[in-house]
């Protein structure tokens, strides 16, 4: 993986989606395969389904957090899956940090917080002894994380992430899929009320 390429399309992307969150329009099209979105493969998921790739440490996927919550409260009837991706080896930890925070039990509070340390704190996690530390300003017992951060399940489930973001081609954050078929391009959506239109036509009535 060429890493400054991957750099800078993300920082593309980045300013795409800053002002995606901030001019939106109430108008929405018929969405433009091969534009808007990519299919995948031939074959999909039956139910509604939503992946979201994201990493703690990008700006845009924290902009994005706001629609991302509401799209989940109002489609209850969507699985909604999250993602961590890690383009770069400082944003490796936050991959962990997820699935972490799902295998302590603490997911509703580590999400969250972890966004809000990094965006609104301007603070970053540099190494597993502040990661650790983290965690157990949440609650989580010394023995409990150290458990979790050596368990099999973990390394499985950061192993699985690689392996989607790679089935998916995902060579930017935030990126969305609908129905384990369908690629979002925020890029030529522009707007959230785009992203939205496009999710629920993909996974309620594809084309």
């Amino acid at each position: 993986m060429n890493y400054f390429k991957h750099k800078n399309s993300i920082l593309a992307l980045f300013a795409v989606l800053t002002v995606l969150m901030t001019n939106v329009s109430s108008a929405t099209r018929d969405l433009v395969k091969g534009k808007d979105y990519e299919q995948m493969g031939p074959k999909g998921t039956v139910k509604p389904e939503i992946l979201e790739f994201f990493n703690y440490g990008c700006p845009a996927c924290y902009q994005m957090e706001t629609f991302a919550n509401g799209y989940k409260g109002s489609h209850k009837n969507t699985k909604f899956t999250m993602v961590p991706v890690g383009f770069n080896p400082s944003w490796e930890i936050y991959v962990k940090a997820y699935y972490l925070g799902s295998l302590l039990k603490v997911l509703d509070k580590s999400h969250t917080a972890l966004f809000h340390l990094l965006h609104v704190e301007k603070k970053i996690i540099k190494n597993d002894k502040a990661l650790k530390a983290f965690f157990m300003s949440l609650g989580i017992e010394s023995n409990t994380y150290d458990k979790a951060n050596k368990s099999f399940a973990l390394n499985s489930q950061i192993r699985k992430s690689k392996q989607l973001a790679k089935r998916y081609g995902i060579s930017g954050i935030p990126t969305f899929v609908a129905n384990q078929k369908y690629k979002l391009n925020n890029q030529s959506l522009r707007t959230t009320e785009m992203i939205e239109h496009a999710l629920e036509k993909l996974t309620q009535s594809p084309p």
